[in-house]
């Protein structure tokens, strides 16, 4: 036995030894040292086939075999920040006067007594975007007069939304808007009318009927909903000894009795008005009036005072209840008592709500009624909350046009900006659309030059900015913030007045310690707005490039909406789920090829116009002869950019049709600085898709001689997770473009098997990770058995021990911190040194099995890593699961593994903070990235009908090897049940066997069979149907007993994890989704499911970021890190809550979590009143902490 084990050892030994030969002559599998030169090997290897993949499968110098004498040349002219400056501030200047004019316009036509009246409805259009304004709404009522005839001529350059006129008892500003969560018009009236910062204290008897609490709870919140960011607000309920408590940052317990009215604690205020419930009994009347005493005895309140005591009518019978109030001694006019009688009729089920207006000077216990309204239409609720307010003192008497804003409007997913005029009767007003004035901040060229722009109000707070978000695609609000926050120099409160000084200006500042010259240059829009461009560089400031060279190209150019303009002698086919052409590549323009682009965005919402103003474009960019067409919108070099990247086209079509790598890329694309792309095959995209935004892109163009591996993410057009390839191309006699591909993720992985086999053994696991430490591929990633997320892994969460031990390399990996001033986050990420000389391996040499190895991809942003484990290791690096609040924010140790993770910055903007200036050190996080929005689903129903582009005949793949990373092909290894390994796996196309197992729900949400043969189901029979419906029964009935029988047990206790980028998802009141309980036992697929068809749904003016549910001191803060994703990857926040009523799996409905109970107690309304009740069935904490082990033998 002795000798027949040994000759096993022997062959075992000498197979691998020949693998091993086979591959790069790595002979002795147990030397460390032979180990680092395979990995050597393999990194130059690779190095050399992506580079043979950007030159013959991207044509990065196809360029340079043009010829010249079929170019003609073209000057360029470069604008300088001067002129830059002044052209923003023009086009904003122009747009508001002539709001301004229209404000006045509007004013005349009021004031005249001739004028008959109007009444305005629900001021929403739709729930998506409404179009530009043809006729002011004034006027429909009139005769055909001059204002008229002159205010259309202005709409035509102007975009408005809305025109109206407010009132104290505005019934308008409620009418059929009961869709609307509530109404920014109110809020807008009060801000004006009633500017002060105020106190309104809530004090709410829920000693009473469930209705009526309802109803008091209704009023209560839409009072609050018309508050300001700088009122305060408190509450107090009857049968509790303490006020409700509010998220304090600043002050040492991180609670206050008081909280300002912002977004953040409307929505906490909101939730727990929701979760209210009927008390037995009432605290005492005197005990409420001595804390309300106490409450006023607190620093800094606001000078008028607003006390609402929400009742029924035991008020009248019981005259005690009128002593809760804290009269002082003496008259006090800036204390104001009001009480809501809420009446119920028993008989005809009827509520009316009376206002009284308690004077307690002018006799001793009377009340006068203010009003009393039925308010059981919710439509009257807001005339309530105005009532209560309006007790305070308005002012009226400003004639001077105010602007307001700008504040989120939920229905058009953009921020408003609000002209006002208060008049002696009500507040006129005028909405736009702030992504229209400030569209030339939006999309401000200059980025890659370390050039930015801003615009800021006379208070100091920056309203837009180059590096925020764009508003139709962010997935969270924006948060204004201070300039200080923003430009965070030691010198910055010099360049701050001098701006607040003078109207117009350039100022040269150096930062301490360095030679670089920081210049701001500024000019006054109005006495409204100073807008601002900073430039890092000092460069000439004009400069030609006379030697740009484009072909004249008579190629057709065909435009990217297929279904709009199909090719003319080729046909349509689907690619993947969609439209598409492989007979030509198409062209698109992006919103920033536009001079307006928001103008673009509006006209391509609005269905037949948009058709024309395509037509016209396409009809201006085929035109030969320059300049008998006239420009209908686009940028000048846009025409020459169009037929310098057409002619790309045909090398692409030759290379995916015939190309060796054919099989393996999605798509081809390449797309100039100027925003025009063109992709082969052709297909359509999403109007506001915007290139040169994407992280592909930009970190192109920041590493211009690197090839840029981009992590896998969730591909738009159905071709399941790819990963970009991309390369800057950089010319003296080119324009400058980046030219990228899709290619799938197994695809890289069969590079790494194929380019060393030893990565295909059971002990080996091979990756590739890019700068940020960020998985490119990894097997863990491919793995059938695991139901984790596959997008923005990190290699602390995949290979915790080696992260640990890759901190104590010095020089290879260093923590960085930045500043993300657009939604207050300092966060943390990593960068890893691409110019690593030598092989890295284990630093901590110690008895333990497992050995990594990892160099850099020479020419790229990315490293090959091997880990040799023959045994398990538990390490681990903690990361929270429903934030991405880092675990200490007072420190951050280079050594100390953690996730890319977050801080709140907002403790900095604390005015007794001794930190306040520590973020002066941090740099900025630069643009926002955006990533994919799976928008696209509006096109895939037309393309189901299409036949296929390609025939990817998966079957006839009949190994793994072979099947690997094959366009629409898996290698199918796991039986439909998720576990059991399939006796004689086979290779099949992807929607049959999604990630290898059989029958899984692929993301995209299509069923266990994939694209069926609709041919095959010519004739049927019809007791199919038949069957459907009963089978369909008795699931309806065993879900809804699940369902109950889920919501009668604790089961609602289980934590969540977001799998996938927040970002993806625009709302999460609609995308739940792509939620899965922690304990991860559904191993088939559902995990990574995606809605099939997303509602586009409005953002809430409340959604909040996750993180910001606690307190942010140093003790509070300590909850793990995070899995979520850093500012590089463009991620929001994973786990975004506007209603807290969460699923906590796929399959569960209704099913809620609580908030913890610091946020939402059920309190409860028994004698001791200091107990609060735990939210889930059983008395157990529950503290969600991923604990990430991947380092046991494979």
């Amino acid at each position: 036995m002795k000798v027949l084990s040994l000759l096993f050892m022997i062959t075992t030994s000498c197979g691998v030894c020949v693998i091993l030969a086979q591959s790069d002559n790595c002979t002795r599998t147990n030397s460390r040292g032979d180990y680092k030169l395979c990995v050597r090997k393999l990194s130059d290897t690779l190095a050399s086939k992506f580079s043979e993949i950007v030159v013959k499968e991207l044509g990065s110098e196809y360029t340079a075999r043009f010829e010249i004498r079929s170019a003609y040349k073209v000057s360029r002219y470069q604008t300088s920040d001067n002129e830059v400056l002044t052209s923003i501030a023009d086009k904003l200047s122009y747009k508001l006067s002539s709001a301004t004019n229209i404000l006045r316009d509007m004013n005349n036509v009021i004031s005249d007594n001739s004028t008959p009246s109007f009444t305005q409805p629900c001021p929403f259009n739709s729930i998506r975007k409404s179009v530009f304004i043809k006729s002011s709404n004034v006027y429909d009522s009139l005769p055909s007069q001059d204002p008229k005839s002159n205010m259309l001529g202005r709409f035509k350059d102007l975009k408005v939304k809305r025109q109206y006129f407010l009132s104290h008892m505005d019934y308008a500003t409620d009418r059929d808007c009961a869709t609307m969560p509530h109404s920014n018009l109110r809020y807008l009236y009060h801000k004006i009318v009633h500017p002060e910062p105020k106190l309104v204290v809530f004090i709410i008897d829920n000693n009473m009927k469930e209705d009526s609490l309802q109803h008091a709870v209704h009023v209560a919140k839409e009072t609050v909903y018309a508050l300001q960011d700088t009122d305060l607000i408190a509450l107090k309920m009857t049968n509790m000894t303490e006020f409700h408590k509010f998220e304090d940052t600043c002050s040492t317990d991180g609670m206050s009795d008081l909280g300002n009215a912002t977004e953040n604690n409307k929505l906490l205020l909101k939730e727990y008005l929701t979760s209210l419930e009927v008390a037995p009994t009432n605290v005492s009347p005197l005990a409420i009036n001595k804390e309300l005493k106490n409450l006023l005895l607190q620093r800094d309140l606001p000078k008028h005072k607003l006390f609402i005591f929400l009742t029924d009518t035991k008020i009248l019978k019981n005259e005690t209840w009128l002593k809760i109030f804290p009269y002082s001694s003496n008259k006090d006019e800036t204390l104001k008592f009001a009480i809501g009688l809420i009446y119920e009729n028993q008989a005809d089920k009827n509520s009316s709500l009376g206002i009284l207006h308690i004077d307690k000077w002018h006799t001793h216990t009377n009340n006068h009624s203010v009003m009393r309204l039925h308010i059981n239409d919710s439509g009257v609720v807001g005339q309530v909350a105005s009532a209560f307010i309006s007790l305070l003192p308005g002012h009226y008497g400003s004639k001077k046009i105010k602007i307001e804003g700008p504040v989120w409007e939920a229905t058009e997913r953009d921020f408003m900006i609000s002209l006002v005029l208060p008049t002696p009767s009500g507040v006129l007003g005028l909405d736009l659309y702030w992504s229209d004035l400030a569209e030339d901040l939006v999309y401000f060229k200059g980025t890659n030059d370390r050039k930015r722009a801003f615009v800021m109000d006379f208070s100091g707070t920056v309203l837009m900015h180059t590096f925020f978000p764009r508003p139709e695609s962010a997935s969270d609000k924006i948060k204004f913030t201070k300039l200080e926050s923003v430009e965070t120099y030691t010198f910055i409160a010099t360049v701050k007045e001098e701006m607040l000084a003078n109207s117009s200006g350039n100022l040269t500042m150096y930062e301490q310690n360095s030679t670089t010259s920081i210049i701001y240059s500024w000019k006054w829009v109005g006495n409204l707005y100073i807008v601002c461009t900073v430039s890092e560089i000092m460069e000439p400031a004009v400069y030609n490039k006379t030697n740009i060279f484009f072909t004249r190209s008579n190629k057709e150019i065909l435009f990217h909406r297929l279904d709009l303009f199909p090719p003319k002698m080729g046909k349509m086919c689907r690619h993947f789920k969609q439209i598409a052409t492989i007979d030509q590549g198409t062209v698109y323009l992006s919103p920033s090829s536009f001079q307006s682009p928001f103008t673009y965005l509006y006209d391509m919402g609005d269905g037949q116009e948009a058709v024309t103003y395509m037509q016209n474009y396409l009809a201006y960019l085929k035109s030969v002869a320059h300049g008998l067409l006239s420009n209908p919108g686009l940028k000048n070099e846009i025409q020459q950019d169009v037929g310098f990247l057409n002619s790309i086209l045909s090398y692409y079509k030759r290379q995916h049709l015939h190309g060796p790598y054919s099989k393996y890329i999605v798509r081809r694309y390449a797309v100039t600085e100027s925003g025009v792309l063109v992709m082969f095959p052709g297909t359509v995209l999403e109007y506001d898709y915007e290139p040169v935004r994407r992280p592909w892109y930009t970190y192109a163009l920041e590493n211009p001689d690197k090839i840029i591996l981009t992590p896998p993410n969730l591909d738009v057009g159905g071709a399941g997770y790819v990963v970009s390839i991309s390369y800057a191309v950089k010319s003296s006699f080119y324009p400058t473009m980046v030219v990228s591909m899709d290619v799938t993720m197994g695809f890289l992985y069969k590079l790494l098997i194929d380019s060393m086999p030893l990565c295909a053994m059971s002990y080996v696991k091979c990756f590739i990770m890019n700068n940020k430490g960020y998985l490119v591929s990894h097997p863990g990633l491919m793995d059938p058995n695991s139901s984790g997320p596959i997008e923005q892994q990190h290699i602390t969460h995949k290979e915790s021990m080696i992260a640990i031990d890759m901190l104590n390399h010095k020089g290879f990996v260093t923590k960085r911190l930045c500043n993300n001033f657009y939604d207050k986050t300092i966060q943390r990420f990593y960068e890893f040194n691409t110019s690593l000389p030598n092989v890295l391996s284990n630093v901590v040499s110690g008895d333990h099995c497992v050995h990594y190895y990892i160099a850099a991809i020479p020419g790229t942003n990315a490293f090959i890593g091997l880990v040799n484990a023959s045994c398990s290791v538990g390490a681990f690096c903690p990361c929270s699961m429903v934030d991405r609040l880092c675990l200490n924010c007072n420190r951050m140790e280079q050594t100390e593994c953690e996730c890319p993770c977050e801080c709140s910055s907002e403790l900095y903007e604390c005015p007794n903070s001794n930190i306040s200036r520590l973020n002066q050190q941090i740099p900025l996080c630069g643009m926002m990235l955006e990533n994919n929005n799976h928008k696209s689903h509006y096109f895939h129903n037309f393309a189901e009908n299409l036949k296929s582009c390609f025939d990817f005949q998966c079957e006839t793949y009949l190994s793994h090897s072979s099947c690997l990373g094959v366009l629409g092909c898996e290698w199918c290894q796991i039986d439909a049940d998720g576990k059991t390994p399939l006796s004689a796996p086979f290779c099949t196309s992807q929607s049959t066997c999604f990630n290898g197992v059989l029958g899984a729900v692929t993301p995209y949400g299509e069923g266990t069979l994939g694209h069926l043969n609709r041919d095959a189901f010519g004739n049927y029979s019809a007791i199919g149907p038949i069957v459907g419906c009963i089978v369909t029964a008795s699931l309806v009935v065993a879900v809804a007993i699940y369902c109950y029988r889920q919501n009668v047990t604790t089961a609602s206790c289980h934590n969540l994890y977001v799998d996938g980028p927040a970002e993806t998802w625009h709302d999460a009141d609609v995308q739940m989704s792509h939620l899965q309980s922690d304990d991860m036992h559904d191993q088939s697929g559902q995990d990574k499911l995606l809605p099939a068809m997303e509602i586009e749904a409005p953002i809430s003016p409340y959604r909040v970021v996750t993180g910001y549910r606690r307190p942010h001191t140093a003790g509070g803060s300590d909850h793990g890190y995070s899995t979520m994703t850093p500012h590089e990857d463009s991620e929001a926040t994973g786990f975004s809550v506007n209603e807290p009523i969460v699923l906590s799996d796929d399959t569960k409905s209704d099913v809620s979590c609580p908030l913890p109970a610091k946020i939402k107690p059920r309190l409860k309304p028994a004698n001791d009143l200091s107990i609060t009740v735990l939210p889930c069935g059983k008395n157990s904490i529950i503290a969600p902490v991923t604990v990430h082990r991947h380092m046991e033998a494979s």
